[in-house]
């Protein structure tokens, strides 16, 4: 025997309509999203995180070491055989990067995304409005492995990403948007989270790719997550710039600092 749909149903089907059964608001995507990750409990008990990962390139493989801690302390540092390790740390007074051994500050502009994505403990998905950023749902897009929520999310200053949130799972699967590089440049990021590893409760992003674009040649990173140390000890000096090198002590000898002696000029008056 078949059963009678009904014609309101049939009406909301015709028109594209979603019911009020699978209407989902972007407020309540994210919430089950953090309870996805672990709950908002598990997350704020989380003080300082150590993330040791390895990064493939298309020409070298190296270790990265990834330092968090609460409120918003972040430092990176990435390790090549051979040359001075290259950082790049972020708190609320600074954001400065550490290569070559030449110390740079990031503009104002580099510095507020850093500052709100890299500097953010939880991401800025957790306790986004108390943050003051604004979030609107886009839609649903296939991606490789299933349907995902497409989240637009505009932070308090002004940065724009869209997450792709698993339809099922409700973790974040894709962030795509564009990053403000050193030397006023930028590039169309588009990084695939492949897996999480949990660490005292929490789910982190754990085999991540990421493709640059617009900036140069395409380049794309693969990175695998070796291990996560939850509220570990952290010294704040850390995140702190590296003092200026100290001047050059002068050379000793017959000539001073002021580039000659007094001893070794010749009276002229005889």
């Amino acid at each position: 025997m078949k059963h009678a749909i009904p014609a309101a149903v049939m009406i909301v089907a015709a028109l594209g309509i979603p019911s009020v059964l699978s209407a989902q608001s972007a407020e309540a995507i994210l919430a089950r999203h953090v309870q996805a990750r672990g709950g908002d409990e598990r997350i704020k008990a989380i003080q300082s995180v150590k993330i040791t990962r390895t990064v493939v390139t298309q020409f070298s493989e190296l270790e990265v070491v990834i330092l968090k801690k609460r409120p918003q302390s972040f430092r990176v540092e990435q390790i090549v055989p051979g040359p001075p390790p290259v950082f790049r740390a972020v708190t609320p007074a600074a954001v400065w990067d550490l290569a070559g051994g030449k110390l740079s500050n990031r503009s104002p502009q580099a510095a507020a995304e850093a500052r709100d994505l890299d500097g953010d403990f939880d991401g800025p998905l957790v306790d986004w409005k108390g943050k003051g950023h604004t979030v609107a749902l886009a839609g649903r897009e296939v991606l490789p492995g299933g349907e995902a929520f497409k989240i637009q999310v505009t932070t308090k200053n002004g940065v724009a990403r869209t997450f792709f949130i698993d339809a099922a799972t409700y973790l974040v699967r894709r962030i795509t948007g564009v990053t403000n590089l050193p030397g006023d440049r930028k590039a169309n990021i588009e990084t695939d989270i492949l897996a999480h590893k949990e660490a005292g409760g929490v789910k982190f992003p754990a085999d991540i790719q990421e493709d640059r674009t617009g900036a140069g040649p395409v380049q794309t990173t693969v990175s695998y997550t070796k291990a996560i140390e939850i509220n570990v000890p952290i010294d704040d000096a850390l995140f702190a710039p590296p003092p200026p090198p100290a001047a050059a002590p002068p050379i000793p000898g017959r000539f001073g600092a002021a580039g000659f002696s007094a001893a070794a000029v010749p009276d002229r008056r005889e």
